[in-house]
């Protein structure tokens, strides 16, 4: 029974990768910035960027945001530039970098001040 799930699990992971790497064509706007998926995964990064930094960033909001399929992830990255204020109040702007893994587990590639 093990050898069959871990088979079936293989099958599936090169069925994904293979449809993820041919369709992988460039990022794409996030349809609705205001979803609440999307303000999650904001508010995500955030958080665990801080739990690295200890800089007491808090999340405001996503402000925009793209999304590409990437094939050595297996998975969706998102790309956010997100509101938040600083260790002192002040609002700025940061971007982060997530991936999401088909799986479901959710990475925290970069965080940093936007440009």
């Amino acid at each position: 029974m093990r050898t069959s799930f871990l088979l079936l699990a293989a099958a599936i992971c090169a069925v994904v990768a293979s449809v993820v790497s041919a369709d992988s064509q460039g990022w794409f706007p996030l349809p609705d910035i205001d979803a609440p998926k999307v303000q999650q995964l904001g508010r995500w990064a955030v958080t665990e960027h801080d739990k690295k930094a200890n800089d007491k960033v808090k999340f405001n909001r996503v402000v925009s945001g793209e999304e590409t399929l990437d094939p050595e992830l297996v998975g969706i990255k998102y790309h956010l530039v997100i509101d938040a204020s600083d260790g002192s109040g002040q609002h700025r702007k940061y971007e982060a970098v997530l991936g999401e893994e088909w799986i479901g587990r959710i990475i925290l590639i970069s965080f940093n001040p936007a440009r």
